[in-house]
């Protein structure tokens, strides 16, 4: 198999290892950054730098000379770069969805998802697509009640701006409406996720959780999450499947409101940096992964056992908000496995774990020696030894944090 990332997110990281269980032999094609490269399960790198486009160039050129059974893009701007050559056969062929124009809208853009939601009558709150501020301004009045701006391009929570009055349009800054915008009503309720794997439109594999906590609060990524089997959830992950011919990876965000109504809120066609939990919660991926690549007919999805709960710490969103907000309990119980959370950390590979360590390092450098916070040049001098060391003996990279 082949995964191909232009970024350096984490989102991706964990695909090599679970691919590798599923007995694949893996290639990743992407930037020497790529998170991916710091595990132990990569059989193969092919060298691809530069911005989305020229990643996605040197993917198209790479597919013309070696074929994969199953091709995995790893983040948002490579999939709205290999949509846009959607009618070149090795495009069609690496996309996750059925290439048909409304389809493809859904491929990182958060403006091109609700206009393609709407197409294919996918449950999501009210929304509307704003050109600029004034449009912004009339949905606010349209509706008058508590909304959500969201940035086109930025993931993980970044981007999102909760608005409840005029006054809080007025206080973004000039550059969020240089773009278009999604203006979205905010609906109050559980934020609810899934960790999808789909056959051609046909869910194999789904594990479904309640966010706990997000950090940064309230539309950062995950911190800790409780899973438990959600039916209602299931279905709608179904739904989607079906409407819009999902093959592959899927991460889904949705909301149930005070009346136990379901409305979804994000369909991210790509890895994310939480299915390798599935090993710890008795719901492996490599299975699925393995029967998919076999060929199987899709049966009834893997999903957690009824009746089962867990609660999860995030690794390493928990310790970066730990870090964050001076939580030294909750970095005592990460340190000395507190709760076993250990058992929630990527296994079976201390290469990955190193780099994870490595980063958390580097965090904890910028925070405590930062010039701002001391106003001593020495300690910015100092931070930058330490997020030196931690590259050397992590093997990390030492300047920008991954993203997930």
């Amino acid at each position: 198999m082949l995964c191909a990332t232009s970024t350096s997110w984490l989102a991706p990281a964990e695909v090599p290892r679970l691919f590798h269980r599923a007995g694949a032999r893996v290639t990743l094609l992407g930037p020497p950054d790529a998170w991916a490269l710091r595990g132990s399960f990569v059989n193969a790198w092919v060298p691809a730098g530069g911005d989305a486009r020229q990643v996605a160039a040197a993917l198209g050129e790479h597919l013309g000379t070696t074929a994969y059974d199953w091709i995995v893009l790893g983040d948002d701007p490579l999939l709205a770069a290999v949509a846009d050559r959607a009618d070149e056969p090795w495009a069609r062929a690496a996309l996750p969805l059925t290439p048909d124009p409304v389809r493809l809208d859904l491929l990182g853009s958060k403006v091109g998802f609700v206009r393609a939601a709407a197409a294919l009558a996918l449950p999501i709150p009210p929304s509307c697509v704003c050109p600029g501020i004034d449009e912004v301004r009339a949905a606010m009045r349209a509706w008058n009640v508590p909304s959500i701006l969201k940035e086109d391009g930025p993931s993980g929570g970044e981007g999102c701006h909760a608005l409840a009055t005029s006054s809080d349009v007025d206080r973004l800054p000039a550059a969020v409406f240089r773009r278009p915008v999604v203006m979205q009503v905010l609906v109050p309720g559980q934020t609810l996720s899934v960790e999808a794997i789909y056959d051609r439109g046909r869910l194999c594999h789904a594990v479904t959780s309640t966010m706990v906590r997000a950090w940064p609060d309230p539309f950062g990524a995950s911190a800790r999450r409780r899973f438990a089997d959600d039916p209602a959830l299931i279905a709608l992950t179904e739904d989607v499947g079906a409407r819009v011919g999902c093959h592959g990876f899927a991460n889904i965000t949705a909301v149930r409101d005070r009346s136990g109504r379901l409305h979804l809120i994000e369909l991210d066609l790509r890895p994310n940096a939480l299915f390798h939990l599935g090993q710890a919660l008795g719901v492996d991926v490599g299975p699925t992964l393995r029967a998919i690549l076999a060929g199987q007919p899709p049966g009834r999805p893997r999903r957690l056992a009824v009746g089962m709960t867990a609660d999860v710490p995030i690794f390493p969103t928990d310790v970066v908000r730990c870090l964050d907000q001076r939580d030294w309990g909750g970095l005592g119980a990460w340190a000395f496995n507190g709760d076993d959370r250990w058992r929630w950390l990527p296994q079976d590979d201390r290469r990955m774990r190193r780099a994870l360590g490595a980063y958390i390092l580097r965090r904890f450098a910028v925070r405590r020696f930062a010039p701002r916070r001391f106003g001593l040049p020495r300690f910015a001098a100092r931070g930058s030894a330490l997020r030196r060391f931690a590259g050397r003996a992590f093997g990390g990279r030492t300047t920008d944090p991954p993203r997930v």
